[in-house]
C-alpha cells in the first residue's frame, strides 16, 4: 500500500489547489496589502460608516451579548479590519491570514492584536480554542470553502460567524448580467444558500442553533473607488453639515426598508451559529427541535 505525503517530492509541481493559494496571495499582496502600511478605511461620514460595519454590527446583534473578555479569532482576516473592530469591543483578537504581508500590516493596524500566518483550510489550533470565530469575505477566496467553515467549527467553543455572500436566485441573475462582483485573482466566488448552511449544521451535529440574516448590501467606502462619481457629486453633499444628518437618516431608512422587502434575496448573508456545550458537542438533535431559523 502506497503511503501519500502533503509535501511533494522535490521537483513535483504543486497541486493545483497550492497554486490557487499562491495566486490569491500573489494578487492580494499586489494590489491591497503593504506590509508597512494598513489599508485604510473612509468612516468619516456616519452613513458610510454604517454601511462599512453593517454586516458586522448585525451580527453582534443576533449574538445578542458583549464579547468584551472573549476570545475571538478572526480568519481569512487580511490585514485586520475586522480583527482591530472586535478588539475595540474589548475582545482578546487572534486574527490569521494566508499573506505574511496582511500578518505584518495587521500588526501595525493595532498592535494589541495576535497575528499569526496560517492557513484557514488548516488551522494549526487545537479543538475549541476559542470562544467566538469570525470570517468576512474570506471563504469565498479558498480552493475549499467548507473545509474553512468546518474549521471554524472546530477551533470555537461557543459559536461562529460567516460573513459571505448569498447564493439566491436575484444574484445569479446579476452574476449573470455581469453586475455582481468576481474575483480578480482567478477563482471562483463562492456563495452560499441558506440550505447549504443548514445542511451543513445537521451533518456536523455540533450545532444548537443558529440564526440567518440576508440583506442587499452597499458598496461602503468602496464606492469612492469603483465609482468616482460618487467622490465628486455624492459624498460633498452627504458629508455637508447643514444636510448629512438628515441624509444620514434618509438613506438609513431607505437601506432598512428595502431590505425589509426584498433583503431575504440579497447578495449578503450573516450566519450565526452556536455550539453545542457539556458533551465537546456531540450528538444527534431529535428532528424538529433543532432550533435552526432566521433573524
Amino acid at each position: 500500500m502506497s503511503v501519500l505525503t502533503e509535501r511533494p517530492a522535490a521537483g513535483h509541481r504543486p497541486p493545483a489547489i497550492e497554486d490557487q493559494k499562491r495566486r490569491q496571495v500573489e494578487y492580494h499582496e499586489r494590489e491591497h496589502y503593504r506590509a508597512s502600511r494598513p489599508r485604510s478605511v473612509d468612516n468619516s461620514h456616519p452613513f458610510i460608516a454604517w454601511v462599512n460595519t453593517f454586516r458586522l454590527r448585525t451580527a453582534l446583534r443576533m449574538i445578542g451579548e458583549p464579547l468584551a473578555g472573549k476570545t475571538v479569532l478572526t480568519v481569512c482576516g487580511g490585514d485586520g479590519e475586522e480583527a482591530d473592530f472586535l478588539q475595540r469591543l474589548g475582545s482578546n483578537v487572534t486574527t490569521t491570514d494566508l499573506s505574511g504581508v496582511a500578518v505584518q500590516a495587521a500588526r501595525l493596524r493595532n498592535p494589541d492584536l495576535h497575528c499569526v500566518r496560517m492557513d484557514t483550510e488548516r488551522l494549526a489550533f487545537p479543538d475549541r480554542s476559542f470562544d467566538w470565530v469570525f470570517v468576512r469575505d474570506g471563504l469565498h477566496h479558498l480552493a475549499r470553502p467548507l473545509k474553512g467553515l468546518y474549521e471554524m467549527e472546530r477551533v470555537s467553543r461557543e459559536g461562529f460567524v460567516v460573513l459571505e455572500g448569498q447564493d439566491s436566485f436575484a444574484v445569479r441573475l446579476l452574476v449573470k448580467l455581469g453586475l455582481q462582483d468576481w474575483d480578480p485573482a482567478g477563482g471562483y466566488v463562492y456563495r452560499f444558500t441558506r440550505r447549504d448552511i443548514l445542511k451543513i449544521f445537521q451533518s456536523v451535529q455540533t450545532v444548537e442553533k443558529s440564526r440567518i440574516s440576508t440583506a442587499w448590501l452597499l458598496p461602503g467606502s468602496d464606492a469612492l473607488t469603483y465609482f468616482p462619481f460618487i467622490r465628486r457629486f455624492v459624498y460633498p453633499v452627504i458629508r455637508n453639515r447643514l444636510i448629512g444628518r438628515l441624509a444620514t437618516s434618509a438613506l438609513r431608512m431607505l437601506v432598512v426598508g428595502f431590505n425589509l422587502l426584498a433583503g431575504r434575496w440579497g447578495n449578503g448573508l450573516v450566519v450565526v451559529a452556536w455550539k453545542k456545550q457539556g458533551t465537546e458537542g456531540r450528538g444527534r438533535t431529535r428532528p424538529g427541535t433543532d432550533g435552526h431559523g432566521e433573524a
